[in-house]
């Protein structure tokens, strides 16, 4: 299948979007005094704010756009136009981010799932709008480049930020927000946020319906050969966190969605039902804050796509990260 490139921003500004094929449509973009020069194959398609986008009538390559005080994006389209793109946080320091189709799917796990006794019941979830979600959990170069601090009792650059709250989490984003907003690179009505927990459930089974989202169940709820393929935890983490994207990635291009370290929802706690829902974002009060995937000191059977837990949103610990979320506020 060909994907296709994405880049955004200011016309003087060129992005180019992760997770492109070699032999795919290809595009890239150069300052030549005040025009952008956009160099492509396939087919050449723009947009004010990437969500609709209108074919270039051009036929020829490259294509030449004057600088002027708007927003501009560009994607070139194959078989299917790939939405996902990087931003540059600091120098050598980029920011990937998925794009997820909107959908439906069952959310929680069916009664003989492994480890599965306790999970709220199954119910029919529908997310309306797409959004985007980090490839990978926000990281201590991420992290730092954005709030100029890192809180990880876990040093290294690549290593998944931990030792942050909730409210960490959500100033993360905040600040992220501003930063994109002023460079002029946020899609219109979109912020970067935490996911709620059911983008996040979305997200992670990728269109699976099984434990993992590598498409397998558990054989065995507290250590596992299937976690192995996935994740870092209790029984091959030796109790450290590991550098994000080195097990197996799922179907949307998702690393790390179970295990290394919990992964903050924007949700408070509360009771689920199993009646049908359109675009969940939780409670409107609560105690605790939901949070998701597992970690590198627990056992299999919690790091399952459906496995829930709660904390209080001050809660910092070792084995607590997040993963940012691109969605509209409006």
């Amino acid at each position: 299948m060909n994907v296709s490139k994405l880049t955004s921003g200011l016309l003087g500004l060129a992005l180019t979007a992760a997770m492109v094929q070699a032999d795919g449509p290809t595009i890239s973009c150069k300052m030549d005094g005040t025009n952008l020069v956009v160099t492509y194959t396939g087919e050449l398609y723009q947009s004010t704010d990437a969500v609709t986008w209108t074919k270039v009538n051009t036929t020829s390559s490259p294509y030449r756009v004057a600088i002027r005080d708007k927003k501009m994006f560009f994607c070139v389209k194959g078989e299917a136009v790939d939405r996902s793109f990087s931003i540059p946080l600091a120098d050598g320091v980029n920011l990937d981010m998925i794009w997820i189709e909107p959908g439906t799917f069952i959310m929680s796990s069916p009664e003989d799932e492994l480890g599965g006794v306790n999970d709220p019941p199954q119910h029919q979830v529908t997310l309306t709008q797409g959004y985007w979600m980090g490839k990978f959990e926000v990281t201590q170069a991420q992290y730092e480049a954005v709030t100029g601090e890192n809180p990880s009792y876990f040093k290294g650059v690549d290593l998944p930020v931990e030792q942050v709250t909730w409210e960490d989490a959500m100033a993360f984003c905040a600040m992220l927000t501003a930063q994109e907003k002023t460079a002029s690179r946020l899609p219109a009505g979109y912020e970067y946020t935490l996911p709620t927990e059911a983008q996040w459930e979305y997200a992670c089974r990728a269109g699976t319906t099984t434990a993992l989202n590598s498409g397998k169940d558990l054989t065995a709820q507290y250590e596992c050969t299937e976690m192995d393929e996935v994740g870092w935890y209790k029984y091959n983490s030796d109790g450290t966190t590991h550098p994000v994207g080195q097990k197996l990635v799922n179907a949307w291009g998702l690393y790390d969605m179970h295990g290394n370290v919990w992964e903050w929802c924007f949700d408070w706690s509360g009771t689920v039902s199993a009646l049908p829902v359109t675009d969940p974002k939780g409670p409107e009060t609560g105690w605790c804050r939901i949070v998701r995937g597992g970690s590198l000191s627990y056992y299999a059977e919690e790091c399952r796509s459906a496995y829930r837990q709660s904390r209080f949103p001050d809660y910092r610990y070792r084995c607590y990260g997040f993963r940012v979320a691109l969605s509209c506020v409006q």
